[in-house]
């Protein structure tokens, strides 16, 4: 909605109206943002994870540089969904590196055992 303001300043209503609905904006796709690395995460894509991070912490710092009083229902909901989607990242973050560690000492373990039979030969 576009408001035309004779004096060419907004006055205070107009200016928290327009704060407000910038944080939602910017907070709408933190949620956007957020959701895509949970995919890519689930899906095990690390490298597209890390990148989509390191975008997404830059949004983060947009959206919550300033500080404001908005903690309207919307607000509110959508940062539970954020931290529960966090949570579910570093879940499958961890998970994930359980995994390679695994994999590591299975590794280690096969390569020490062809140097022992090397070794016997």
């Amino acid at each position: 909605m576009l408001r035309v303001v004779t004096s060419g300043i907004l006055d205070e209503k107009t200016r928290n109206e327009m704060h407000v609905s910038r944080k939602r904006f910017r907070l709408a796709r933190l949620l956007r943002s957020t959701e895509k690395i949970l995919t890519y995460a689930q899906q095990g894509d690390w490298a597209v994870v890390e990148e989509l991070e390191n975008q997404r912490q830059l949004e983060l710092a947009a959206c919550f540089s300033e500080s404001d009083a908005d903690d309207s229902p919307e607000v509110i909901e959508a940062l539970a969904a954020l931290v529960t989607m966090n949570r579910e990242i570093t879940r499958l973050v961890e998970a994930a590196k359980v995994s390679l560690l695994e994999n590591q000492r299975d590794d280690e373990r096969r390569q020490q055992a062809i140097r022992c039979y090397d070794w016997n030969d």
